[in-house]
């Protein structure tokens, strides 16, 4: 509901993101296996998008069907950034020619397709590829970190908020002795991860994500999110993948 106290400004910065927002989440579900298919058609620009898990990993189940519906909340939320920026026609055009989001997208599948290759011996908790589908938009720069910021906001997604990681590319010679994400512990498969050290056990990272989930509450879309520091950490961590 709109402020009955101020005047309503279409281009007020709120009033911008959920239009980035809403736009988002009216695209139409696709699998995230998708972008793993050779000869798949690239198609080029940047932008925001949604990532949801539909399987039976038991901690994920309060998120995943049938107690929410396959896109209803999202598990990771994240953008692509432009490579090679380039000036739209006055911004209805992509801002570059590089496939930034597509790519984007086809790293998530990739990291996801290591956990599920990997001989760990926890079938039950493993993760696949056919479990997850996405939303995306491919947008013009300016307004994917408004419609990012409102998305984490509301919805607090698992893997922005407690389980860090899983956008992370391998360490750079300055990072390497990090430690491990805590992505990397709960679902082990990406190589370079293994050269980082764990500080917390896959049992406690569980245990930590039933207390999340189980306080979850209802995104709100038409209210104004608490981009507290929590949000501000997860919005920090997306800028510097």
């Amino acid at each position: 509901m709109a402020d009955p106290k101020r005047p309503y400004n279409p281009l007020d910065r709120m009033e911008l993101g959920k239009s980035v927002e809403r736009a988002l989440l009216a695209q139409p579900l696709t699998p995230l296996s998708a972008f793993t298919v050779r000869g798949r058609r690239k198609f080029e620009g940047a932008g925001l998008y949604a990532l949801y898990y539909t399987g039976n990993v038991p901690y994920y189940k309060p998120i995943a069907p049938p107690q929410r519906s396959a896109g209803e909340v999202p598990i990771y939320v994240g953008q692509a950034r432009p490579k090679g920026a380039r000036q739209g026609a006055l911004g209805l055009s992509p801002t570059t020619e590089h496939p930034a989001l597509f790519e984007r997208l086809r790293e998530h599948a990739n990291s996801i397709r290591a956990v599920e290759r990997y001989p760990d011996g926890t079938d039950e908790l493993s993760l696949r590829l056919v479990d997850f589908q996405c939303r995306y938009l491919v947008a013009d720069d300016i307004w994917v970190p408004l419609g990012e910021a409102l998305l984490i906001g509301h919805y607090r997604p698992l893997w922005n908020i407690y389980v860090d990681g899983f956008g992370n590319h391998a360490a750079g010679v300055g990072r390497k002795d990090q430690a491990r994400s805590t992505w990397d512990t709960l679902h082990p498969g990406r190589d370079w991860a293994f050269k980082h050290k764990a500080t917390r056990t896959r049992h406690e990272i569980e245990l930590g994500i039933n207390e999340r989930l189980g306080r979850m509450v209802e995104a709100d879309l038409d209210s104004q999110p608490d981009i507290d520091e929590e949000v501000q950490r997860a919005l920090a961590s997306n800028a510097d993948i």
